[in-house]
């Protein structure tokens, strides 16, 4: 995963610079020139100690957590290993 540089932006905020936009086109944020469309936003949310979640919405529609792919896969690991520490094996009835 490739360390970004966090930086000032203003008095009150920081930003984040990505140096290739290969996601950004491939999710189809980008417009038809490769720039970002007038008005767009990000919703950020803190999840943690150091940990943060950037959300772009689409058609206005901001997904909640547990929608997200990643966080959906994460909780299933979490899952997993509980399940394993604690002895009991799953089952795919």
């Amino acid at each position: 995963m490739p360390h970004r540089q966090l930086r000032k932006i203003g008095t009150d905020s920081v930003g984040i610079v990505l140096e290739r936009s290969d996601f950004l086109e491939r999710d189809g944020i980008l417009d038809d020139e490769g720039d970002l469309p007038e008005n767009t936003t990000a919703f950020t949310e803190r999840l943690g100690e150091r940990t943060y979640l950037v959300r772009v919405p689409e058609d206005g529609y901001v997904p909640e957590l547990h929608e997200c792919a990643p966080i959906r896969r994460v909780a299933g690991q979490i899952l997993l290993e509980n399940d394993a520490t604690s002895g009991r094996v799953s089952r795919a009835d």
